[in-house]
């Protein structure tokens, strides 16, 4: 199985997974989520906000590694949008062997966020 980064958005954090071999190898949770990228407006900054906690991971994998080429999204909102987001963003400073970065979307679920011990499932609704 080729290594992948996992990449799940919630309302106050994305967290991001770096997966070889059907194990977390690295795992990132940045506090960055749809609440940052609504009050932004979805704009260019709010681009940038996501994009930092994935270049983070990709920094300490390329440690040790060679980063992955391949991001799934798991995104209830905004797939589209976060998806092109990933996909145009530059990551000149990694060797990726001439390959583009490709974002599947693996689902629109809720994903549920570990916090320590505990686990955090996000929600979302209407009043």
């Amino acid at each position: 199985m080729n290594p992948f980064l996992s990449i799940s958005v919630g309302d106050t954090a994305t967290l991001i997974n770096y997966v070889a071999d059907g194990q977390v190898i690295v795992s990132h949770t940045h506090p960055i989520g749809y609440k940052h990228i609504e009050a932004e407006g979805m704009n260019v900054i709010a681009g940038s906000k996501l994009l930092d906690g994935i270049l983070y991971t990709l920094e300490f994998i390329s440690l040790h590694d060679r980063v992955p080429t391949d991001f799934r999204l798991i995104a209830p909102r905004y797939a589209t949008w976060i998806g092109e987001t990933i996909e145009n963003g530059s990551y000149t400073q990694f060797y990726t062997n001439g390959a583009p970065i490709s974002v599947t979307l693996e689902g629109i679920h809720e994903a549920p966020i570990n916090y320590a011990r505990h686990t955090q499932t996000i929600h979302s609704f209407k009043v």
